[in-house]
């Protein structure tokens, strides 16, 4: 819209100084032809042919009339050149950009949209939070969203929205569905085998159960029931190996 305003612009100009020197050439035919002067017959004998002096008020107004369009003329050339320089800097900007647009790839649209890629993988994220808005990639070769999240990310193939691959990580719980705590399950390992000093407590899945890993410095362990706290699997040979060996040293 801008272009066509500029070249509209120059256009507008020159026609306004072909206009401008038109309606000089017009006054001046009109206006610029000399009045003739009265004049008295002398007859001679003989015709001399003599220059004819002009009237000085004629030739002053003739003077003036020819400053003028001069002028005119000047004012009109200096209007056209501008009017050039605009239309120059129109065609300037036109090819710029043109060229830019030329240059710029093309973005392939796919059936699936950057924001409904973005909603399927936020339904995967089981209460991570999004740290990048859906970003298009290719994921081995496919086209794909990539979605971000603090614990890992989702690809969303671009052409049919299923989910190509997920790096989401479970959240670790604090406390178990009932509250046992790690430093609890501590306490209840200790109990189990009537003391012993606490290297770890890990939570992890073992044998289908949420359980902490409870592991003692003298390589005994002992596996504590998230969900009620009770003992589910114990390993004491161990420590009872360990026992022995100093026995036998003595």
């Amino acid at each position: 819209m801008k272009q066509h305003t500029l070249l509209g612009i120059a256009a507008a100009l020159t026609a306004f100084v072909l206009v401008v020197i038109g309606a000089l050439v017009g006054q001046m035919s009109q206006t610029g032809a000399p009045v003739a002067a009265d004049t008295v017959i002398v007859p001679t004998e003989a015709p001399v042919s003599a220059p004819v002096a002009l009237d000085p008020t004629v030739e002053a107004l003739i003077r003036e009339r020819e400053a003028a369009y001069q002028q005119a003329l000047a004012e009109a050339n200096r209007r056209l050149a501008e009017a050039n320089r605009h239309l120059e800097a129109a065609n300037r900007q036109i090819a710029q950009q043109t060229n830019q647009q030329q240059s710029a790839p093309a973005q392939p649209t796919y059936p699936i949209s950057t924001e409904q890629a973005q909603t399927i993988a936020l339904s995967l994220a089981n209460g991570a939070t999004l740290t990048k808005p859906a970003e298009l990639v290719r994921y081995q070769g496919t086209p794909a969203y990539e979605v971000i999240f603090d614990r890992g990310a989702v690809y969303v193939d671009a052409q049919s929205g299923a989910v190509i691959a997920s790096t989401l990580t479970q959240p670790q719980p604090a406390t178990t569905q009932q509250g046992i705590t790690a430093d609890q399950a501590a306490q209840i390992a200790i109990a189990y085998r009537g003391g012993g000093q606490i290297k770890k407590v890990k939570f992890e899945r073992e044998r289908g159960i949420d359980v902490y890993e409870v592991k003692f410095t003298d390589g005994a362990e002992v596996y504590v029931a998230a969900s009620d706290g009770a003992v589910v699997y114990a390993r004491l040979d161990k420590a009872k190996k360990e026992d022995d060996d100093h026995k036998d040293d003595d």
